[in-house]
């Protein structure tokens, strides 16, 4: 019988995932109440809205939007909460799963892998991603993308 080696939580790398996500997200907000929609193919759109604003933060709902193809509890659904002070964006519920610790003992009665956090904020990284290379904002509902030199 093997000894596991011990999970480390790697704050930094988390911290700069936040700040990446951030930098992607700050311009895909809507100028009002409005929703902005994001094309990234001929069958994958994602609704993008705030649902509240304070001085410092900002909270998004970043929802996949139907598709003919998709059972609705295979839709992303994200929620995210933007910190302005430090610039940093934190995916606070995925999937309706709400309170992501850093870690998680392996194993656990919910099934959560042990850096499910890390991973929901690596999908919304990924998610940028495709917004960046192959997203087109609606018509009408937006004059602004992604930041220049966002990488």
């Amino acid at each position: 019988m093997s000894h596991q080696q011990q999970y480390q939580v790697d704050v930094a790398a988390l911290h700069r995932l936040h700040e990446r996500n951030y930098a992607g997200l700050v311009n895909l907000l809507p100028e009002t109440s409005a929703i902005t929609t994001i094309v990234t193919g001929n069958y994958l759109s994602f609704d993008l809205r705030i649902t509240s604003e304070s001085r410092y933060t900002t909270d998004i709902e970043i929802t996949q939007q139907p598709g003919h193809w998709a059972a609705d509890y295979l839709r992303a659904k994200l929620e995210v909460r933007l910190y302005h002070d430090v610039r940093m964006a934190e995916v606070m519920a995925s999937q309706g799963v709400r309170r992501l610790a850093v870690h998680y003992q392996q194993p656990n009665p919910a099934m959560r892998h042990r850096d499910e956090k890390h991973q929901v904020n690596q999908f919304l990284a990924d998610w940028l991603w495709l917004c960046r290379e192959q997203g087109q904002v609606k018509p009408g509902v937006a004059d602004k993308f992604l930041p220049h030199g966002f990488k």
